[in-house]
Protein backbone atom coordinates (compact mmCIF):
# COMPACT_ATOMS: atom_id res chain seq x y z
CA UNK A 1 0.00 0.00 0.00
CA UNK A 2 2.84 2.42 0.84
CA UNK A 3 4.41 1.99 -2.58
CA UNK A 4 1.08 2.81 -4.20
CA UNK A 5 0.57 5.98 -2.10
CA UNK A 6 4.06 7.17 -3.06
CA UNK A 7 3.31 6.23 -6.69
CA UNK A 8 0.06 8.22 -6.60
CA UNK A 9 1.74 11.31 -5.15
CA UNK A 10 4.73 11.19 -7.50
CA UNK A 11 2.60 10.48 -10.57
CA UNK A 12 0.44 13.54 -9.91
CA UNK A 13 3.46 15.67 -8.96
CA UNK A 14 5.43 14.71 -12.07
CA UNK A 15 2.43 15.27 -14.34
CA UNK A 16 2.11 18.81 -12.99
CA UNK A 17 5.85 19.42 -13.20
CA UNK A 18 6.15 18.20 -16.80
CA UNK A 19 3.05 20.11 -17.90
CA UNK A 20 4.42 23.31 -16.35
CA UNK A 21 7.78 22.80 -18.07
CA UNK A 22 6.06 22.12 -21.38
CA UNK A 23 3.51 24.94 -21.35
CA UNK A 24 5.31 27.67 -19.45
CA UNK A 25 9.04 27.15 -18.91
CA UNK A 26 10.21 26.12 -22.38
CA UNK A 27 8.10 28.82 -23.98
CA UNK A 28 10.07 31.62 -22.31
CA UNK A 29 13.50 30.45 -23.52
CA UNK A 30 13.58 33.06 -26.32
CA UNK A 31 13.05 35.83 -23.73
CA UNK A 32 16.18 34.86 -21.79
CA UNK A 33 18.44 36.47 -24.38
CA UNK A 34 21.06 34.81 -26.52
CA UNK A 35 24.02 36.41 -24.73
CA UNK A 36 23.08 34.92 -21.35
CA UNK A 37 21.31 31.76 -22.47
CA UNK A 38 24.18 29.29 -21.88
CA UNK A 39 24.62 30.53 -18.31
CA UNK A 40 20.86 30.37 -17.79
CA UNK A 41 20.78 26.77 -19.05
CA UNK A 42 23.66 25.75 -16.75
CA UNK A 43 21.82 27.27 -13.78
CA UNK A 44 18.55 25.69 -14.90
CA UNK A 45 20.15 22.25 -15.24
CA UNK A 46 21.63 22.49 -11.73
CA UNK A 47 18.36 23.74 -10.25
CA UNK A 48 16.33 20.92 -11.83
CA UNK A 49 17.93 18.18 -9.71
CA UNK A 50 15.59 18.24 -6.71
CA UNK A 51 12.25 19.47 -8.07
CA UNK A 52 12.30 17.62 -11.40
CA UNK A 53 14.93 14.90 -11.76
CA UNK A 54 14.71 13.33 -8.29
CA UNK A 55 10.89 12.90 -8.32
CA UNK A 56 11.02 11.39 -11.82
CA UNK A 57 13.68 8.88 -10.75
CA UNK A 58 11.76 8.06 -7.57
CA UNK A 59 8.61 7.46 -9.62
CA UNK A 60 10.55 5.08 -11.86
CA UNK A 61 11.88 3.18 -8.83
CA UNK A 62 8.44 2.97 -7.22
CA UNK A 63 6.97 1.75 -10.51
CA UNK A 64 9.52 -1.07 -10.58
CA UNK A 65 8.68 -1.90 -6.96
CA UNK A 66 4.95 -2.00 -7.79
CA UNK A 67 5.65 -4.55 -10.52
CA UNK A 68 7.78 -6.69 -8.21
CA UNK A 69 5.70 -6.26 -5.02
CA UNK A 70 2.29 -5.60 -6.57
CA UNK A 71 -0.49 -5.08 -4.00
CA UNK A 72 -3.60 -7.14 -4.72
CA UNK A 73 -5.70 -4.09 -5.58
CA UNK A 74 -3.39 -3.14 -8.46
CA UNK A 75 -3.97 -5.20 -11.57
CA UNK A 76 -0.97 -6.72 -13.32
CA UNK A 77 -1.51 -4.65 -16.45
CA UNK A 78 -1.74 -1.45 -14.37
CA UNK A 79 1.61 -2.09 -12.71
CA UNK A 80 3.13 -2.97 -16.08
CA UNK A 81 1.62 0.10 -17.73
CA UNK A 82 3.05 2.32 -14.99
CA UNK A 83 6.51 0.94 -15.59
CA UNK A 84 6.24 1.19 -19.38
CA UNK A 85 5.07 4.81 -19.17
CA UNK A 86 8.01 5.61 -16.91
CA UNK A 87 10.39 3.96 -19.35
CA UNK A 88 8.90 6.01 -22.20
CA UNK A 89 9.47 9.21 -20.19
CA UNK A 90 13.02 8.12 -19.34
CA UNK A 91 13.72 7.23 -22.96
CA UNK A 92 12.53 10.62 -24.14
CA UNK A 93 14.68 12.30 -21.50
CA UNK A 94 17.81 10.36 -22.45
CA UNK A 95 17.36 10.58 -26.22
CA UNK A 96 16.32 14.24 -26.49
CA UNK A 97 15.83 16.48 -23.44
CA UNK A 98 19.02 15.71 -21.51
CA UNK A 99 21.20 15.96 -24.60
CA UNK A 100 19.63 19.20 -25.85
CA UNK A 101 19.78 20.85 -22.42
CA UNK A 102 23.45 19.88 -22.14
CA UNK A 103 24.28 21.17 -25.61
CA UNK A 104 22.56 24.50 -25.06
CA UNK A 105 24.25 24.89 -21.68
CA UNK A 106 27.56 24.70 -23.57
CA UNK A 107 26.75 26.47 -26.84
CA UNK A 108 23.86 28.80 -26.01
CA UNK A 109 20.51 29.44 -27.59
CA UNK A 110 19.61 27.52 -30.73
CA UNK A 111 16.16 27.98 -32.24
CA UNK A 112 16.12 24.54 -33.87
CA UNK A 113 17.14 22.83 -30.62
CA UNK A 114 14.45 24.69 -28.67
CA UNK A 115 11.83 23.58 -31.22
CA UNK A 116 13.05 19.98 -30.98
CA UNK A 117 13.04 20.19 -27.18
CA UNK A 118 9.46 21.48 -27.09
CA UNK A 119 8.23 18.98 -29.68
CA UNK A 120 9.87 15.90 -28.17
CA UNK A 121 9.03 16.87 -24.58
CA UNK A 122 5.37 16.21 -25.42
CA UNK A 123 6.29 12.51 -25.26
CA UNK A 124 7.51 12.85 -21.69
CA UNK A 125 4.63 15.14 -20.73
CA UNK A 126 2.02 12.76 -22.17
CA UNK A 127 3.61 9.77 -20.41
CA UNK A 128 3.46 11.57 -17.06
CA UNK A 129 -0.12 12.74 -17.63
CA UNK A 130 -1.24 9.19 -18.45
CA UNK A 131 0.63 7.92 -15.37
CA UNK A 132 -1.31 10.37 -13.19
CA UNK A 133 -4.59 9.25 -14.78
CA UNK A 134 -3.64 5.62 -14.18
CA UNK A 135 -2.79 6.29 -10.51
CA UNK A 136 -6.04 8.20 -9.94
CA UNK A 137 -8.03 5.53 -11.76
CA UNK A 138 -6.66 2.89 -9.38
CA UNK A 139 -7.55 5.08 -6.40
CA UNK A 140 -11.10 5.67 -7.60
CA UNK A 141 -11.64 1.97 -8.22
CA UNK A 142 -10.36 1.06 -4.75
CA UNK A 143 -12.33 3.77 -2.95
CA UNK A 144 -15.60 3.10 -4.72
CA UNK A 145 -15.75 -0.62 -5.53
CA UNK A 146 -19.54 -0.65 -5.67
CA UNK A 147 -20.01 2.70 -7.37
CA UNK A 148 -20.77 3.04 -11.07
CA UNK A 149 -17.12 3.77 -11.84
CA UNK A 150 -16.62 0.83 -14.17
CA UNK A 151 -12.97 0.85 -15.16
Amino acid sequence: MTFYVVFLFLAIYNAGCMTTLQLQHYGIYPAVGKESFAAYMRANNRAAAVPTILPALLLLIVSVLLVVYRPGFIRTYEAAAGLVLNLIALGSTLVWQRRIHGEMAATGYDEAKVRTLITTNWIRTAAHLVLAVLAIRILLRVLAPTATLAF
